[in-house]
């Protein structure tokens, strides 16, 4: 066999190493089996192992809004039943379906991008932190772009095909079923529904507009069906507040050079914060335009197809429907990752053979990073929240005496409620700190909070041992650290015995058997047991 055959049979093969590699990024993060972050913790304790899967289409829970699609809390319910309520269990279906994933980005990309563009997008999709990451997290992200790839594929057969009964009816109901498991699918179908339609129209394709009308009838029963039985039971003011709050929405129309502003930040952080390219932002945002570019000059459905998600996102978040930020975007990620791909290797194309070196430059650059950190994550999980309370809990449970008091921060609340049964913790055992803000929006702020706060420990002066367990806490307005500040009064009413912090929780010790301070502002009238923080 000749040097150019056997590189040929090779490269055939490269795919199937490139998959096979994520899967063990991939299979390696869920082995880590991190602690439930805030967000997941909430959503499983109240979302899913609280409620029947006739509680799912009722008002929600009033400590807490759980955020998945129906179909996302459903499935998890049914494993939580046959395998348990493991982390494990509960991660089981989003890292299933980032493998599936993997094979479904290989799939579409070789019938949207140039040839050798694929094995470039696939080595992106396979090593890039955030994918990894969500692929072994209690949240509905993977779906998001499993549905996303699904209805890419669909579309190329439904506009270069003729269309079936069977088709027909295949496509609909897919369509039908990705909403009840991915949120964002709407904006896919919409965009993809949108470009297929006006090419069938300016084709003069009369039989495939009829076909193509039936097949949205499918999608938007599928999506009412959502919203009576589901959607329209949610309430979601604190998500759209804690939104504006991060200012995830799109300024429309600009007003001022701030609001220009949020448009670039926006566009770099999707390469930067959503897409994983931490330290060669720029450089993949550049090579986006590039690649949509070249698209769009020769093959141009194809390009709108990809690209048409994107504006309806940007619409919906003008109109403060939907948060323009990293996770909640991540769906937009295998058409970035196209176009990023594209862009590359239409600049291999354009520059000389001797020139090669700068497609070489660029994608060393674009790799060296995640390739990296992939690697380093086989040893250490991923780790972009900083929740990892186990190791902590473990360490109370090891130093505990009898008559010790534990309290929790009140954002440590949702994971303790699911760990606290496994380190053996009692009721009588923990309080739960109050929360003084408003529960509507986490970003109001007044100095009457703090004082909440200290009256709060105010009451447990006396006590020999007492444990403050803390999580990540964000900065409240006024630049509040939660923590900082109650460790300043607990150390001006008491002393530290002990001190442990591991990858974002920590655990003090105090004994508050000293100088009782008297609070006349002590108060035993506390804010109403709430997750909307």
């Amino acid at each position: 066999m000749s040097q150019r055959s056997s590189f040929l049979s090779g490269s055939k093969k490269l795919p199937l190493v490139i998959i096979a590699s994520g899967i063990i990024f991939r299979v390696v993060q869920y082995l880590h089996n991190t602690s439930l972050c805030l967000d997941e913790a909430r959503d499983v304790v109240a979302g899913i192992l609280g409620r029947s899967f006739s509680d799912f289409f009722k008002a929600p829970p009033d400590i807490y809004t759980p955020t998945p699609p129906a179909g996302f809390l459903i499935i998890e319910k049914l494993v939580t039943l046959t395998l348990g309520d493991s982390e494990y269990a509960l991660r089981l279906i989003p890292l299933l379906v980032s493998v599936l994933s993997l094979f479904l980005f290989y799939s579409v990309a070789k019938q949207y991008i140039k040839p050798k563009a694929v094995p470039i997008a696939l080595v992106f999709f396979a090593v890039l932190e955030p994918l990894i990451y969500y692929s072994a997290q209690v949240k509905p992200y993977t779906i998001d772009i499993a549905s996303a790839l699904l209805l890419f594929m669909a579309a190329i057969h439904i506009r270069s095909k003729a269309l079936t009964f069977a088709h027909i009816i295949t496509f609909g109901v897919l369509g039908s079923v990705v909403v009840w498991f991915s949120s964002p699918s709407v904006f896919v179908l919409a965009g993809v529904g949108t470009v297929l339609i006006v090419s069938a129209l300016t084709l003069k394709d009369r039989k495939k507009v009829i076909q193509l009308l039936l097949i949205f009838l499918f999608w938007i029963a599928g999506f009412a069906a959502h919203y009576l039985f589901y959607l329209s039971k949610l309430t979601n003011e604190y998500m759209l507040n804690a939104a504006r709050g991060e200012e995830c929405f799109m300024p429309f129309p600009p007003a001022s050079f701030s609001d220009m502003r949020w448009y670039i930040t926006a566009f770099f952080n999707m390469f930067e914060e959503t897409a994983g390219f931490y330290y060669a932002g720029s450089i993949a945002a550049f090579l986006f335009l590039v690649g949509c570019y070249s698209m769009a000059l020769k093959e141009r459905h194809k390009f709108f197809i990809l690209i048409s998600p994107l504006p309806l996102v940007l619409i919906a978040s003008g109109l403060s429907l939907y948060a323009f930020k990293q996770r909640i975007i991540l769906f937009l990620m295998p058409s970035l990752l196209f176009f990023i791909s594209e862009g590359i290797e239409e600049i291999g194309e354009k520059t000389s053979q001797n020139m090669h070196v700068i497609k070489t430059l660029l994608i060393g650059l674009l790799f060296f990073h995640p390739i990296l950190a992939a690697s380093l994550h086989l040893y250490k999980p991923v780790s972009l929240e900083h929740e990892e309370v186990k190791p902590v809990l473990n360490y109370i449970r090891k130093n505990w005496q009898d008559g010790d008091v534990l309290y929790l921060h009140y954002r440590v609340h949702p994971a303790f409620t699911y760990y606290s049964k496994r380190y053996d913790f009692r009721d009588g055992d923990y309080i739960v700190g109050d929360y003084a803000g408003d529960k509507d929006n986490q970003w109001a702020f007044s100095p009457d909070y703090l004082r909440v706060y200290t009256n709060d420990i105010n009451k447990l002066q006396g006590k020999n041992r007492v444990w403050m367990l803390f999580t990540y806490t964000p900065l409240l307005h006024k630049g509040i650290d939660e923590r900082i500040f109650f460790e300043y009064y607990l150390n001006t009413i008491g002393k530290q015995l002990d001190f442990i912090e591991n990858d974002g929780p920590a655990v003090y010790l105090y004994d508050l058997s000293g100088k009782i301070i008297d609070s006349h502002t002590s108060s035993d009238k506390r804010n109403p047991l709430h997750w909307n923080f």
